[in-house]
């Protein structure tokens, strides 16, 4: 059985809906609620179906938008007894027996991958995360985190499992709800990519990058709000 499901959302709550009908079996499901504060119809009296999955789900509402690297690794701080994550996208969803698939794939020691893009359906075991760590939260608010820390597990010897599991994606749904949030996308995962450039083209003789830490100016500079 799949430990913990951690489901970071923004909007398109008819799209999580959707993703937690298809789960199977799983001891919890964690979503970070990020889009609390936006003011519209579905965020403001969006209430979870309890009748979705036979899980223990917990809702937690952020005051604003942590992120997705923020939010993988305060799930993963929740649950730190956990043999392992399964970080999954709040528009991605299984299909037949596909979760039966992946949950017979992962393994503590190591990244499993399903879907398309690969890390909208992530498992991550608790060895991987004991040997290489959270996720970099100066990626904000998403993108180029999951390609930061796949480098740096593959750099660690962690094998990275593509699994050919099916599980559908809408992909960029998020971006694609609000205007604002496409055009700031646009600026954002730019500023993540130099970034992520930046950062691995100033590795140490071990081939790791320095630890770069949360940064206001960061947080600020890439805001979606």
């Amino acid at each position: 059985m799949i430990p913990t499901i951690i489901i970071p959302v923004l909007n398109r709550y008819d799209l999580l809906d959707r993703c937690i009908s298809t789960i199977g079996e799983v001891e919890r499901v964690i979503v970070i609620d990020n889009g609390d504060r936006i003011d519209d119809e579905t965020a403001r009296f969006w209430k979870y179906d309890r009748h979705l999955v036979d899980a223990d789900v917990r809702i937690f509402p952020m005051p604003s938008n942590l992120g997705v690297a923020a939010s993988w690794n305060l799930g993963v701080k929740m649950t730190p007894h956990s043999d392992g994550w399964l970080l999954l996208n709040s528009d991605a969803y299984f299909s037949e027996d596909s979760y039966a698939q992946l949950e017979s794939e992962v393994r503590r020691d190591a990244i499993v991958l399903a879907g398309n893009p690969p890390w909208c359906c992530a498992w991550i075991g608790a060895d991987v995360v004991k040997r290489v760590g959270l996720f970099c939260e100066r990626y904000y608010p998403a993108y180029m985190e999951d390609l930061d820390y796949e480098r740096k597990a593959m750099l660690a010897g962690v094998d990275v499992i593509r699994s050919d599991a099916k599980v559908a994606h809408d992909n960029s749904s998020t971006i694609a709800a609000d205007p604002v949030m496409a055009e700031r996308n646009r600026q954002t995962h730019a500023n993540n990519r130099a970034f992520y450039d930046h950062r691995w083209s100033t590795v140490g003789a071990d081939g790791w990058p320095a630890d770069a830490e949360w940064s206001l100016r960061t947080r600020l500079e890439n805001s979606w709000e």
